[in-house]
């Protein structure tokens, strides 16, 4: 078997992101999710989102190994409205076409999950974003989060982290 190359993490929301990093946990690239803008409404870009997960896979390949994804299991809340849940859901549903269109494996991990994990002995609640952005930043010092709407980074890094531990059988 193909030792693990990539791993890439996925916030898979309109405002979520992508990260990808190599097998010892260092950032390879990091990006909010691809979108355009079409008549002042951001949809995703699919061209966009294919290349970046083509791209890991070919960096994995050229190294000899493989890729791991790692995207959070997402679901509706009664507080979404009608039109944010379906736009969420339908966001959820590309990845996991690209994903499964592109053969790249997979894991799908919930929020309560990689955030135990991951931000044990931090705040959560209303300041799990936060707590998430303090954790990626302590790991990643030069993560390009600037800005509030950079933060889906810090999830997508820390879902990224999440499965290479896990993949690697480290506690968890």
């Amino acid at each position: 078997m193909a030792k693990l190359k990539r791993v890439v993490g996925i916030d898979p929301g309109i405002t979520g992101a992508v990260m990808v990093m190599d097998e010892n946990g260092g950032l390879q690239r990091a990006l909010r999710t691809p979108i355009l803008l079409v008549k002042g409404k951001k949809v995703y870009d699919l061209q966009l989102m294919r290349e970046v997960l083509r791209g890991a896979n070919y960096e994995a390949d050229k190294e000899g190994g493989t890729v791991m994804v790692g995207i959070e299991k997402v679901h509706s809340l009664p507080r979404d409205g009608r039109v944010g849940a379906f736009r969420f859901g339908t966001g959820y549903g590309m990845w996991l076409g690209l994903l499964s269109g592109l053969f790249l494996p997979y894991k799908e991990v919930t929020p309560q999950r990689w955030q135990a994990r991951m931000l044990a002995g931090y705040p959560r609640g209303e300041q799990t974003k936060t707590s998430a952005v303090v954790v990626s930043k302590g790991l990643w010092p030069h993560i390009p989060i600037q800005v509030k709407a950079d933060w889906g980074m810090a999830d997508a890094a820390l879902i990224a982290e999440y499965t290479r531990r896990e993949h690697r059988g480290e506690d968890i």
